[in-house]
């Protein structure tokens, strides 16, 4: 890698990581009358999506387990997730969505889609999917189009 191309990367490392700053606030900003951040719904949205233990969630998520105790216990405060025992391993608990649940997510979802837009605002539909596609690239896999979204929009 020539230092011009490892500089070129840092900046893009740095960028990347201020667009999650900027876009993580402003959805933290529109979550917090219902009482979520940002955290609580990608948390909903893999719950929803089939991810039923802490466990998972931890491992899904690269976040440690005390955190994510706390998480779940403000989302079965809030009446969004119901705490279930495993019927196959008693030390297990699995968790799902509430119907209260389900419509918080739904509107976390429109909250998501207007700070998504809005901090995408200034790149084009066909620059959009480019990105897509090498951050995608980045990350190991290729996401084909119409499907990264697919947890937002379901």
């Amino acid at each position: 890698m020539s230092e011009d191309r490892a500089q070129i990367s840092i900046e893009v490392g740095i960028l990347l990581n201020q667009v999650h700053s900027v876009a993580t606030e402003r959805l933290n900003t529109a979550l917090q009358p219902m009482n979520l951040t940002s955290r609580h719904a990608a948390v909903m949205f893999l719950i929803r999506d089939g991810v039923e233990t802490q466990r998972d969630l931890v491992r899904r998520l690269n976040t440690d387990k005390t955190g994510m105790v706390r998480m779940v216990d403000d989302l079965d405060r809030l009446g969004y997730v119901s705490r279930t025992p495993s019927t196959s391993d008693r030390r297990v608990t699995i968790l799902t969505l509430t119907s209260a649940g389900e419509h918080a997510l739904r509107e976390a979802q429109q909250h998501t889609r207007r700070v998504a837009d809005d901090v995408f605002r200034s790149v084009g539909s066909t620059e959009l999917m480019e990105l897509r596609s090498i951050l995608s690239g980045v990350m190991g896999r290729e996401i084909p189009p119409g499907q990264a979204d697919h947890r937002l929009t379901q």
